[in-house]
C-alpha cells in the first residue's frame, strides 16, 4: 500500500495525498479533494505535471494553477491555510530624510528628525487575522508612548506587504541610541472559534553618526566641514557604523581614490578606532594597508562637526601616499570601539 497523508476537518474538507507514479490528477468529490503525486510527499518533493485548481479550499484558489515543479509543501500548506496561525515574515520602513534601511531595522542620522511614513509589514497566512482586532504600531520608548492604530479589515496574501502609514516624526537624538517599535495583531484561537491572541514583534530605530570615506587632493586638515568640501569624490557616506563593538566596513575604491593627485580620507566618529585596513580585488585579499595610514586626533581634542542638532567629533586617517588605491580595490575597514 502506497504512503499517504490525510488531513481531515469535520464537515469541512478532507485532503489526501498519495504517491503513486507517473500520474497527477485532481479530482473533487464533495468535500473530498485528491492530489495524487509523481513522488512522495517527503523534502522537497515536486508535482510533475500542472494542477489547475477548480474550486477554492484555503489559499489554493479558483481558476489558479500550480505549475510543474511546484512542491507538495507548498499545495499542502495552501490547501490547510485556514488553519494556520499568522506570523510576521518581513518588516521594511519608508521614510524620508537622513535615515538608512538596514534589514527590518531603520538607522538615523543623530541630530536630525526625519518622518517615518510608514512600516510595511507582511505576515504569512495573513487572512487568518482577526479583522475585529486592530494593528497597532507603538513607539514605546517615546514618552509619553505614541500608538498608531489600524483597521485591517479583511487581508489576503494580494495585500502583502500592507502599508501602515505613520507619517511621524520622532524627536532628534544628539548621540547614538535606539528606538522600539512594537507592533502588535491577533488571530483567534481554537482554530478560528475561539477568542483573540495577541502577537508581536518589535523592530528598532538606531541613531548613528555619519562616517565618511573621501578622496581628497588636501593633504593638511584644519576641519571636518571644510575636509569635506574638498572631496573629488565620496566612496562611502554611511550610517551603517555600530556604536558599540567591531565593526567590518567594506568600500569600494574609485578612480577618484586612484587619481595620483588625491588622498584617501576615512573619516569616524572619534570614540571609534580604525583597527585595519585589508585590500581584496576580486574578492581575494591581496594587501594589509594599515600602516599606510596615518592618525588625527587633533591633539587627542578631536574634530567638531555640526550636524542638524547635533555636534559629534571625530578623527581622520588619511593614507600616506596619494592615489593609493585603484578602482578594483575594495577596502575592508574593521572599526573597533
Amino acid at each position: 500500500m502506497p504512503a499517504q497523508v490525510i488531513i481531515t476537518e469535520p464537515a469541512r474538507n478532507v485532503v489526501e495525498i498519495h504517491s503513486t507514479t507517473n500520474s497527477v490528477t485532481v479530482t473533487e468529490k464533495k468535500n473530498t479533494v485528491t492530489v495524487n503525486a509523481l513522488t512522495r510527499a517527503v523534502g522537497n518533493a515536486t508535482i510533475s505535471g500542472a494542477i489547475d485548481v477548480t474550486n477554492t479550499i484555503g489559499d489554493a484558489l479558483a481558476g489558479g494553477t500550480y505549475s510543474a515543479g511546484t512542491t507538495l509543501e507548498t499545495i499542502v500548506r495552501d490547501l490547510i491555510s485556514p488553519f494556520l496561525e499568522p506570523a510576521f515574515t518581513a518588516v521594511s520602513w519608508s521614510a524620508t530624510g537622513a535615515t538608512q534601511a538596514d534589514g527590518e531595522s531603520l538607522l538615523i542620522e543623530c541630530g536630525y528628525s526625519p518622518t517615518i511614513t510608514a512600516l510595511n509589514l507582511t505576515w504569512s497566512n495573513p487572512e487568518n487575522l482577526d479583522a475585529d482586532t486592530d494593528v497597532t504600531v507603538v513607539d514605546v520608548s517615546a514618552i509619553p508612548n505614541q500608538t498608531f492604530t489600524f483597521d485591517i479589515d479583511e487581508l489576503t496574501a494580494s495585500d502583502m506587504p500592507y502599508t501602515a502609514f505613520l507619517n511621524y516624526t520622532p524627536a532628534a537624538q544628539t548621540v547614538p541610541t535606539s528606538r522600539t517599535f512594537q507592533i502588535n495583531a491577533a488571530y483567534l484561537g481554537n482554530d478560528g472559534s475561539g477568542s483573540a491572541v495577541t502577537f508581536t514583534k518589535n523592530v528598532l530605530a538606531y541613531y548613528r553618526h555619519r562616517m565618511y570615506v573621501i578622496s581628497s587632493a588636501s593633504a593638511t586638515l584644519s576641519g571636518i566641514a571644510s575636509l569635506l568640501s574638498t572631496a573629488v569624490d565620496t566612496p562611502l557616506s554611511t550610517l551603517s557604523l555600530n556604536s558599540t563593538g567591531s565593526n567590518v566596513i567594506s568600500v569600494n575604491c574609485t578612480t577618484g581614490t586612484a587619481n595620483s593627485s588625491n588622498y584617501t580620507w576615512i573619516i569616524i566618529p572619534s570614540s571609534a578606532t580604525l583597527s585595519e585596513v585589508a585590500a581584496e580585488v576580486g574578492g581575494i585579499g591581496v594587501a594589509d594597508y594599515t600602516d599606510s595610514f596615518i592618525e588625527s586626533n587633533n591633539g587627542g581634542n578631536f574634530y567638531s562637526y555640526i550636524v542638524g542638532t547635533a555636534s559629534p567629533t571625530y578623527k581622520v586617517y588619511r593614507s600616506i601616499q596619494p592615489g593609493a588605491f585603484d578602482s578594483d580595490v575594495t577596502l575592508k575597514l574593521t572599526i573597533t570601539h
